[in-house]
């Protein structure tokens, strides 16, 4: 191969391989967000972890709360689901209000 040959191919592996470099970045620091950690019980609990979704998803929407806890039949599901929820509403919350003061 000549000189300009092994340019040109090294340049290609560049261009072809610079999107995936990028995905990769992108998604190592995801994985490096500041998250809080949980006990193994939250980590593990269903209703506690759809409750955090659903407080997360209308702190982050604004909406005023609402515990939908019909769904989950057991009384300590309820509390779990209502544990979670709280917490999410809040963080998203505080996430929201830290954002708008940068």
């Amino acid at each position: 191969m000549t000189a300009k040959t092994k340019k040109l191919s090294a340049l290609c592996i560049a261009i072809l391989a610079a999107p995936w470099g990028v995905a990769t970045l992108g998604l190592t620091g995801r994985a490096s967000w500041p998250h809080k950690e949980k006990s193994v019980g939250e980590n593990t609990d269903a209703a506690y972890r759809d409750g955090f979704f659903w407080g997360e998803l209308d702190g982050r929407q604004g909406k005023k709360v609402r515990l939908t806890i019909g769904r989950w039949n057991e009384e300590k599901d309820r509390a779990s689901f209502k544990a979670g929820y709280e917490k999410g509403y809040q963080e998203a919350l505080s996430s929201k209000n830290a954002q708008h003061w940068k």
